[in-house]
C-alpha cells in the first residue's frame, strides 16, 4: 500500500446514510485526495499524505469511532458470534410486555407493567438509538438510527400520554417489539455478513498464528506477526510456511495450491524460493524470512482482494445518491403521515402510529448493503476459484465482453518452452551460437530467453554487457566471448532489420522448422546473421476445452503474437482459433485491440504481462496470467493465478452472477421502500409488523448475495 494511504476501522455505523457522511467529512479534510468507506467490511481507506490522527479527529467529529487495525492475521475476520446479551435482555423484557399488549387486559396493574417494561427496554436496548440519533442532530444530519429513535420515543411518549388521561389505547409493546425485531435483524445481518467474509478469512488463515525462529542452537516459538526480514524459521512436516522466504537447509515437497494454483506438489530445496500459506508434505525445512506480513504473498493477495471489496463500480452510484437524502426525506414523509392522519380526524393515537410505521420501515440499510456485500462475497469467492480482481468495474464490463485477444506463450501455451534445435549459417557452429545467444538471454525474463539459458547450462559462461531488451522484439547485448567481445542479437526481424542486417538467409533456414510449428528466433553476431533457434511449447491442459466454453458463451477468440505465422497457426489449429495475428508487436496488440472496440466490440485481453501491457491497458477487461507471488507487480484488473486458461471462463461466470446479484438486490431495496413506505403510510401497517419487515429486508439482502459463494462451481 502506499505510504500516502491509510486504513483504519470505523464502529458506529448502521446503515448507507452513515458511510456515505463519513466519506464526505473525510473528504473535506485538507490533503484527502480520495476517501472510501466500506459499510461491509466497516473499513475507511483515505489517499493522501494526512496524519493519521485528524482523519480519526474528523471520524469522531462525524459520530463514529475510528480502530486502529491489528496486524493481518489479528484483523482477520471472525466468524459469526452469539447473539449478544443486550439482545437477550431485550427480548426477555419485550415477550411478557407483548403478551400483555395483545391480551388487552384493561387491569390498572396490567397498564403500569407494560410502561415499566417499555421503559427499560427504550432505556437499556434502544440507549444506543438515541445516543448516536444525538451526535448527529447537533451535526444536523441522521441515520437509520435517527428512524428509530424518533418512532420507538414517539410511541412511548403517545402510550403514556393516554395512559395518563385514562385511555385504554396504548402501544406500549410497539416500543419494545419495535427496538427488539431490529436488534435481531441487526444480529441476523452481522452473522450473515461474517459469512460473506468467509473467503477473506480462509485466506487470512492460510498463514499459521505461531512460528518456531532459530536463534544459535535454540528453537524460540514466537507470534507470527513477530517475525522480521532475515529470521530464520524452521517449518516440520505438515505445517505452512508462514512467510516468503528461501530454503536454508532441508528438501521436501511443497502443496503451493493456494498461492500458484499448480495442483500437484513441488520439489522445495537449499536455495528455493517458498511462499507464505503453502504446506510441507514431508521432510524439515529452515527458511530465511524474505517478504513478511502484508509483503508477504498471502499478505498481498488478501490486502488486492480488500482493496477490490472497498472499491465501488459504476451500478451503485444511483443507490449512493438515494442513500444520501433517503433519511431526510423519510423523516418528511412521517411528518406528512402523521399531519394528515390527524387533519383526517383519525386521533393522536392513530395518525402517531402511522407516522411510527413510516419511520420504522423505511430501510436505508437494504439500500447501502445491496453492492458491496455482493461485492464482498463475489470478489472472496473470486479469490477462492483463483481469479483475483484488482478493479471490481471490470466486472460491469466482463459480463459483456464478446471478444477475446489472447497471446500465445505462457497464455495458451505453459510458457516453458525447450530448444529444439539450432541451425546455423557456414562460418559458425551450434556451441558457439548457443552460448553467446544464452550469455546475451542472460538477464531476460522472456520465456524463449530462459529456454535458451536452460539449453546452454553446462557451457561456458560468458560475461555479457551493455544489455538491452526492446520491448517485444527481442535482447541486444555485448558478450566477452572466446575471439573477444561480440554485439550479440535474439530475436525477432525487426531487431535485426533496425541494424541493417539481412535476414533473408535466416529465413531460409528457419522455413522448415517454423512449418514443423516450432517457434524461432533469429541471431546474429557482429552485425552478420549467424543462426536460427528452434523452440517449442506445450499447449496448456484445458485450453480447448475452456475455448469452446467461450464460444458456447459467443464470446470471439483471437490469437495475437509477436511469433511466426507457422507456430501461431499450428497452436491456432489444435485450438479451434480461427483468427490469428502473427508477428505483432506489443503497440501492434494494443492497436488491434483499439480497432476491435472503434468497430464496436468489447474486448478482453488475457496475457502474461511481460510484453503485453500496452494491450492490456488498451482492452475494456485486462487479464493476467500469473501466480500468486506475481500479483504485486500486475496492473491488469483480473489475475488468473496458476496461469489456467479455464479461468477466463470463471472470471466471465462470476462476472456475470455478480452483477445479476447486485440487480437483484437493488430492485429489492428500491422496490421494497418503494411499496413499504406509502402502505405503512396509509395507516393499514402496525408499527411491530413494519419492524419486522424492515429487519428482514436487510437480511434478505445479504442472503442474496451469500448465494454468490456457490458462483462458479
Amino acid at each position: 500500500m502506499a505510504d500516502d494511504t491509510a486504513t483504519f476501522r470505523v464502529t458506529g455505523m448502521t446503515c448507507a446514510a452513515c458511510s456515505t457522511r463519513l466519506e464526505k467529512v473525510l473528504g473535506r479534510v485538507e490533503g484527502v485526495e480520495k476517501a472510501t468507506v466500506n459499510l461491509i467490511t466497516e473499513v475507511a481507506t483515505v489517499s493522501g499524505p494526512v496524519p493519521v490522527a485528524a482523519l480519526y479527529e474528523a471520524t469522531r467529529r462525524a459520530g463514529f469511532e475510528p480502530v486502529a487495525r491489528k496486524p493481518r492475521r489479528a484483523d482477520a475476520p471472525t466468524g459469526p458470534t452469539p447473539a449478544p446479551t443486550i439482545l437477550k435482555v431485550s427480548a426477555a423484557l419485550t415477550l411478557p410486555l407483548a403478551t400483555l399488549g395483545m391480551l388487552h387486559l384493561h387491569a390498572g396493574w396490567s397498564f403500569v407493567v407494560q410502561a415499566v417494561l417499555s421503559t427499560l427496554v427504550l432505556v437499556i436496548a434502544g440507549r444506543s438509538f438515541f445516543v448516536t440519533a444525538g451526535k448527529l442532530l447537533l451535526q444536523g444530519a441522521a441515520n437509520m438510527d435517527t428512524l428509530v429513535a424518533l418512532g420507538t420515543a414517539a410511541a412511548w411518549a403517545t402510550s403514556m400520554w393516554a395512559w395518563a388521561r385514562g385511555s385504554h389505547e396504548v402501544y406500549f409493546e410497539v416500543v419494545g417489539v419495535v427496538i427488539t425485531l431490529i436488534r435481531f435483524g441487526k444480529w441476523l445481518e452481522a452473522r450473515a455478513r461474517s459469512n460473506a467474509g468467509a473467503a477473506l478469512r480462509a485466506l487470512a488463515e492460510l498463514v499459521p498464528a505461531t512460528v518456531r525462529r532459530r536463534v544459535g542452537d535454540q528453537e524460540i516459538d514466537l507470534a507470527v506477526d513477530d517475525v522480521v526480514v532475515g529470521d530464520v524459521l524452521v517449518v516440520r512436516p505438515g505445517e505452512r510456511i508462514p512467510v516468503d522466504g528461501v530454503v536454508l537447509e532441508g528438501a521436501s515437497a511443497v502443496d503451493e495450491a493456494s498461492v500458484t494454483g499448480e495442483s500437484v506438489p513441488v520439489r522445495r530445496a537449499e536455495g528455493a524460493s517458498v511462499f507464505a500459506g503453502t504446506l510441507v508434505h514431508e521432510g524439515r525445512l529452515v527458511i530465511e524470512a524474505r517478504r513478511v506480513g502484508e509483503d508477504s504473498t498471502v499478505g498481498r493477495i488478501v490486502h488486492l482482494v480488500e482493496e477490490a471489496q472497498a472499491a465501488r463500480p459504476p451500478v451503485q452510484r444511483l443507490a449512493d445518491r438515494v442513500s444520501a437524502i433517503f433519511v431526510p426525506v423519510v423523516l418528511g414523509i412521517a411528518l406528512v403521515t402523521g399531519a394528515v392522519h390527524a387533519a383526517l380526524g383519525h386521533g393522536v393515537e392513530p395518525s402517531v402510529l402511522a407516522a411510527v410505521a413510516v419511520l420504522v420501515i423505511a430501510c436505508p440499510c437494504a439500500l447501502g448493503l445491496a453492492t458491496p456485500t455482493a461485492i464482498l462475497v463475489g470478489t472472496g469467492r473470486a479469490a477462492e476459484l483463483g481469479v483475483l480482481i484488482r478493479d471490481v468495474s471490470a466486472l460491469e464490463r466482463a459480463r459483456k465482453a464478446d471478444t477475446l485477444v489472447l497471446d500465445k506463450t505462457g497464455t495458451l501455451t505453459l510458457g516453458r518452452p525447450s530448444v529444439e534445435k539450432v541451425k546455423v549459417l557456414p562460418g559458425f557452429t551450434e556451441a558457439a551460437v548457443l552460448q553467446l545467444a544464452a550469455a546475451a538471454e542472460h538477464f531476460s525474463e522472456h520465456p524463449l530467453g530462459r529456454a535458451i539459458v536452460t539449453a546452454a547450462a553446462g557451457g561456458p559462461r560468458w560475461p555479457a554487457s551493455e544489455f538491452s531488451a526492446p520491448a517485444g522484439r527481442g535482447v541486444v547485448a555485448t558478450v566477452a566471448g572466446p575471439d573477444g567481445a561480440v554485439e550479440v542479437r535474439v530475436g525477432g526481424d525487426g531487431l535485426l532489420t533496425a541494424a541493417g542486417i539481412d535476414v533473408a538467409p535466416l529465413h531460409a533456414l528457419a522455413a522448415p522448422l517454423e512449418a514443423d510449428g516450432a517457434t524461432v528466433v533469429l541471431v546474429a553476431l557482429a552485425g552478420k546473421p549467424a543462426a536460427v533457434i528452434a523452440l517449442k511449447d506445450t499447449i496448456r491442459p484445458g485450453a480447448r476445452a475452456a475455448l469452446d466454453a467461450l464460444r458456447a458463451r459467443g464470446v470471439v477468440p483471437i490469437l495475437a503474437t509477436g511469433d511466426q505465422p507457422a507456430a501461431a497457426d499450428a497452436v491456432a489449429r489444435e485450438l479451434g482459433i480461427a483468427r490469428v495475428e502473427s508477428r505483432m508487436s506489443p503497440a501492434g496488440k494494443a492497436a488491434l485491440i483499439e480497432g476491435l472496440r472503434a468497430a464496436g466490440r468489447v474486448v478482453a485481453m488475457v496475457g502474461d504481462g511481460v510484453n503485453d501491457a500496452p494491450a492490456l491497458a488498451a482492452a475494456d477487461v485486462s487479464m493476467a496470467i500469473g501466480g500468486g507471488a506475481d500479483v504485486a507487480g500486475e496492473t491488469a484488473a483480473i489475475t488468473l493465478v496458476g496461469g489456467d486458461i479455464a479461468r477466463v471462463v470463471t472470471a466471465l461466470e462470476l462476472s456475470q452472477a455478480t452483477l445479476r446479484n447486485i440487480h437483484q438486490n437493488l430492485g429489492w431495496a428500491f422496490g421494497f421502500n418503494l411499496l413499504a413506505i406509502p402502505f405503512a403510510a396509509s395507516g393499514m401497517l402496525n408499527p411491530m409488523i413494519a419492524s419486522g419487515a424492515m429487519a428482514l429486508s436487510s437480511v434478505t439482502v445479504v442472503t442474496n448475495a451469500l448465494r454468490l459463494r456457490r458462483a462458479g462451481r
